[in-house]
Formats: C-alpha cells, structure tokens, sequence
C-alpha cells in the first residue's frame, strides 16, 4: 500500500504529540544477537535470561495441555509448540556447526 509510510508517520506523530514519543515506533524485525543470546525488538533489547525463560515457559504450558483429552486444548499445543520450536531454532541458528 502507497500509503502506509504516509499512515505510520501520521501515527507516529500524533503519538508524540500526545507524549508518547518513540515508544511507539515499531520494527519490521528483530534481531537475534548469537554472541550475548539477546534479541533486540522494538527499540529494546531482551535479555538471554528472558529468552531462555520464554522457552521454558512455552515448553510447560505446551506439555500440559498436549496432555489434555480436549481438542481446543490441543490446538492451544500446538501454537506453543511453534513458539518453543521458534527460539530453539533461532538459538541453534547463531551456535554454528561443532564439526
């Protein structure tokens, strides 16, 4: 769309004026750095630890309800499932090969 860059800079500005500044600017991707094990999102960065915390977290909430005899509960899985498969591949991927 043509106007998209015109639409964010109309957002972008009206949110300044209302003293939100850049809090609202948001980037098209974000950046996993191998080295620390952050990623920066959105004008921040997040920590190793909150990486490896989300994980953890998607991998619990994903063997608890793929347990479960419910279909919706499932589906719920499965979602967490990509989110878990999501980091695990993004942190192998700045690991290199070992051979």
């Amino acid at each position: 769309m043509a106007d998209s860059k015109g639409r964010e800079a109309l957002i972008h500005s009206l949110a300044q004026s209302m003293g939100m500044g850049d809090a609202q600017k948001r980037t098209t991707t974000g950046r996993y750095n191998a080295e620390t094990g952050t990623i920066m999102s959105n004008g921040r960065v997040i920590s190793n630890a909150t990486v490896v915390q989300a994980k953890n977290y998607f991998t619990a909430q994903y063997n608890k309800l793929c347990e479960m005899d419910d279909e919706g509960a499932k589906q719920m899985a499965t979602l967490y499932e990509v989110a878990m498969e999501a980091i695990g591949i993004m942190v192998d991927s700045g690991k290199g090969t070992t051979e």
